[in-house]
């Protein structure tokens, strides 16, 4: 099954009628025997499915609802099915109906969906049952079908009831299917030509990015970017390769974005030793142009700033242990600049452990995993921050090898 390829065709694609057969017509182009394709609804349909129900019962059932909502993806992959089939591609949608039918969950809770388009995080393991699915139906299906098309967003739970993976879910499903089929890449048919630099509805000069690893494709989801749900890469276990390409090119050409996978989850202890600058203060956030000081300071001397952390009583600035107090001495002369400084004061020799997995992106419970292990030990830790993919531990430098040990120990099992 490895010669597979999933496509994954958005919502902002669908936006008439009409497009169900252009894209159907260009996938039929592609060279490629096996393809796997998991739709959107048409855009805006699953709001408009929403209001619907929410409007016709005032306190709805969630099970009623949940597989009223999900209709919109399923006509989506029947209209797909129908346009193949038009311009002469063997192809076949499965529908969750079918006993074919191959994405079951164990729902570990019931949120009710939104009302608006967000991406939404469910709490659910995929059943065993999913592969033997794959394994007793869908391989033998790829010898008699050139497109077998799934409607993304829904799944069926442990009572064969239909439900969704929330918001944003055909991005979940898209990985999941290529995870089961253990397909060699997955496709995101979009709007644009690939992953732009700039989002292209503010400025009209954005280009498009050629690659990515995945971890900046986390941080770029993760940050609004609307590339793909963010969650979906959570799901990522052996799939090797993503590409974001448009709807509108010609796809056997291959261009777009590619975006290749790394491993689960890196440690990695910093190489640098850091002196930590803090200024504090009051209503720090409300004076303006204090951090441009700061760094046009420390630039006319070439002083890299490492990491920043600022609150209301504080800014701390990291920065080389060997330019720490020439840096120090550099701030000094802001603290009678500024009303709303009062004391700057210098901590040396400070390490830092970066801890970095897609799994990470909205993990509720993460940052206890790591820092209650390091206590135990009698690690002091210094400062936690976190960002998209990233936990970034700093300690003392004295302890640096220990919490970097301690780490490797706690994460062992899921590398």
């Amino acid at each position: 099954m490895k010669y597979i390829k999933v496509y994954k065709v958005g919502g902002s694609v669908l936006k008439k009628p009409g497009d169900f057969l252009k894209i159907a017509e260009k996938i039929s182009r592609v060279k490629d025997k096996k393809i796997c394709l998991v739709t959107s609804a048409i855009k805006g349909q699953t709001s408009k499915l929403v209001r619907i129900f929410s409007g016709a019962i005032p306190q709805p059932d969630f099970w009623s609802f949940e597989r009223f909502v999900g209709f919109g993806e399923i006509q989506a992959a029947m209209l797909f099915e129908a346009a193949f089939q038009f311009n002469g591609t063997t192809a076949k949608a499965i529908l969750p109906w079918m006993k074919e039918w191959p994405l079951y969950i164990s729902l570990r809770n019931r949120p009710m969906l939104s009302l608006e388009k967000i991406n939404e995080k469910r709490d659910f393991v995929l059943l065993a049952k999913s592969h033997k699915k794959i394994k007793d139906y869908i391989q033998g299906f790829f010898k008699k079908y050139k497109v077998l098309i799934i409607p993304g967003f829904v799944v069926k739970d442990t009572k064969g009831r239909i439900v969704t993976l929330g918001r944003g879910g055909s991005d979940i499903s898209a990985f999941l299917i290529a995870e089961l089929l253990k397909a060699k890449e997955l496709i995101l048919i979009k709007e644009v030509e690939g992953i732009l630099n700039l989002d292209p509805k503010l400025q009209n000069n954005a280009k498009k990015i050629h690659s990515l690893d995945s971890t900046e494709l986390g941080i770029i989801a993760s940050s609004g970017a609307q590339v793909l749900n963010p969650i979906s890469l959570k799901h990522q276990k052996r799939l090797k390769k993503v590409k974001v390409i448009s709807f509108e090119q010609d796809m056997r050409k291959g261009k777009g974005t590619e975006i290749f996978f790394r491993k689960g989850i890196t440690i990695k202890a910093s190489d640098t030793i850091y002196t930590v600058l803090t200024f504090v203060g009051a209503q720090i956030p409300e004076t303006s142009g204090i951090l441009s000081k700061i760094s046009s300071v420390l630039a006319k001397r070439k002083i890299s700033i490492f990491s920043i952390t600022i609150s209301d009583k504080l800014i701390a600035i990291y920065v080389e242990k060997r330019r720490g107090e020439s840096a120090y001495k550099l701030l000094s002369p802001i603290l009678q600049e500024s009303k709303n400084l009062k004391v700057l004061s210098i901590k040396r020799d400070i390490g830092k452990i970066i801890v970095r997995a897609l799994k990470f992106i909205n993990e509720p419970g993460i940052i206890q995993k790591i820092v209650t292990p390091i206590s135990r030990q009698g690690v002091n830790i210094w400062e936690v921050l976190t960002v998209h993919t990233d936990v970034m531990v700093f300690i003392e430098a004295k302890d640096l090898k220990k919490t970097h040990k301690i780490l490797h120990q706690v994460f062992n099992k899921e590398r």
